[in-house]
């Protein structure tokens, strides 16, 4: 019988759900800078929470609700503000990396945030709209209409893109 120790369980943590916190929170900022820093303060809460946690699920959906939590906090801090300009030239410095290459991720990221969430967990964490509404504390069919109306907003982009791309293509042709 082996003992694992509570360091041993979040160094576990930590490697199953880094990224997916990592993800959330550049989602949310659209910057690595602070993404990193909300990671790290969601894992630096994780240490100090005193909480049980009854199975992977529950550790899963603390992590996102304290990493949207997180984030929004930061973004309404008067800190933030006071150090826009230094991120500006941070990512003017070429700082700034992608998530994915994918141009359907790239249209994920312009959507608002209370759009952006419920597709993210739908589709790249694999919950369904009844545990996102839990999760985040929604209504169901509030999670339902965000997910309709943020599928239809991709899809017209999508489209347009695509339209796009059949002028510029027509254009060389002709």
């Amino acid at each position: 019988m082996s003992i694992v120790s509570k360091d041993d369980e979040i160094a576990a943590v930590f490697d199953k759900y880094a990224a997916m916190v990592y993800r959330i929170a550049f989602m949310l900022f659209k910057n690595v800078v602070e993404a990193e820093d909300a990671t790290q303060t969601v894992f630096f809460k994780l240490l100090k929470y005193e909480g049980k946690f009854e199975n992977d699920e529950h550790i899963k959906a603390w992590l996102i609700v304290t990493t949207k939590n997180t984030c929004k906090d930061a973004l309404k801090s008067w800190w933030r503000w006071l150090q826009r300009d230094n991120l500006k030239q941070v990512e003017q410095q070429g700082y700034i990396q992608k998530f994915s290459n994918s141009d359907v991720w790239e249209k994920v990221m312009s959507l608002s945030n209370k759009y952006k969430l419920p597709i993210y967990l739908y589709y790249y964490e694999g919950y369904s709209t009844q545990e996102i509404s839990e999760i985040l504390s929604l209504n169901h069919a509030t999670v339902r209409t965000h997910m309709r109306t943020a599928r239809n907003k991709l899809k017209i982009m999508l489209e347009e893109e695509k339209l796009n791309e059949s002028e510029r293509t027509n254009f060389f042709f002709q």
